[in-house]
């Protein structure tokens, strides 16, 4: 397809449980966008047969559709939808994660919403605000508060401070991330604390994190159920945040100097690793992105080894 500006990834999970009806809602509601050049991809991982089928049969050639026969966490099905829609289309601008549980409804103005603010700065992560579990509270409790139905983020757009985090639900990342590690999610987590290393993929890329000011989107909280895939505690560890794949130790680079003094910090709300600021300009952008890209790379990224992705079964439909 000709003026690739965005790919919208909805990604859905069967292993609980299906809610067809729920996403031929949303899907549709991703179509009826005032936006052009843009495809979207039904991203399903497990869901029933049946389920597919009548996904497929209401859009057929509509969509795209990428279907995962093996059991992997979302971060993973997100950077393989990603890679074979690549692979079939080429490099988009943006590539923008659409949970199971959100729908624009009769919002029409979303995708180019979404667009407009990518485009209005150095900006390698756009955040939708969603009307639950967005998390705003940590970034600033004096003026964000964790649930409530209003907008929350109005006039102007809010860039992420370095070392804080919010829940990812609709969320638009850019090709520069992708180009540089050829997957956009890091994807050594088992369940939680994902996003706590966002801002960090982002620096890398010498761009930032921002939450989009004046729209909201509508969110059903565990639509398909939160981690189908692994347990959110981790059992060698007794906790949610060193609960890692391929039995992976998050104490290695929370422990590591190289990796702090590089400018990688983990779950700081929680106080597991603080970044190092000296490693960040006044303007907040990282001063070595080589030297933090190798840290990231090592460290929050799969090995080939461990997983393969061009071994991964799935059914890619363009």
């Amino acid at each position: 397809m000709e003026n690739r500006k965005m790919l919208v990834v909805y990604n859905t999970c069967g292993i609980k449980r299906d809610n067809t009806d729920w996403y031929i809602e949303s899907i549709n509601s991703l179509l009826n966008q005032d936006f052009e050049g843009y495809r979207v991809v039904f991203s399903s991982c497990l869901n029933s047969p049946e389920c597919f089928k009548e996904v497929y049969s209401t859009f057929k050639d509509k969509i795209s559709y990428c279907y995962h026969t093996d059991p992997h966490t979302v971060n993973i099905t997100f950077n393989k939808a990603i890679q074979e829609s690549v692979k079939h289309f080429g490099e988009f601008e943006g590539y923008l994660y659409v949970d199971s549980g959100c729908s624009f409804e009769d919002q029409t103005n979303v995708i180019s919403s979404v667009y407009e603010c990518f485009k209005s700065g150095p900006y390698g992560i756009v955040a939708v605000q969603t009307d639950t579990d967005e998390a705003l509270h940590v970034l600033d409790p004096d003026k964000f508060v964790y649930q409530t139905p209003e907008i929350q983020v109005k006039d102007e757009d809010y860039v992420v401070p370095i070392g804080k985090s919010i829940n990812q639900h609709v969320h638009l990342f850019s090709n520069e991330i992708y180009k540089k590690y050829n997957k956009i999610h890091p994807d050594i987590f088992a369940a939680f604390c994902s996003e706590s290393t966002f801002n960090y993929v982002a620096a890398s890329v010498k761009q930032k994190w921002v939450i989009m000011k004046d729209l909201q989107v509508r969110h059903l909280h565990s639509l398909d159920g939160a981690s189908a895939c692994a347990s959110f505690v981790s059992e060698k560890h007794s906790n949610m945040w060193n609960n890692l794949l391929y039995d992976r130790d998050a104490t290695e680079f929370v422990n590591d100097k190289e990796a702090y003094e590089a400018g990688l910090g983990y779950e700081e709300c929680n106080n597991i690793m603080q970044h190092n600021p000296e490693a960040y300009d006044e303007d907040g952008y990282i001063k070595d992105p080589d030297r933090l890209t190798s840290v990231v790379n090592k460290y929050l990224f799969l090995s080939k080894e461990e997983l393969d992705y061009d071994e991964m079964r799935c059914k890619f439909i363009p």
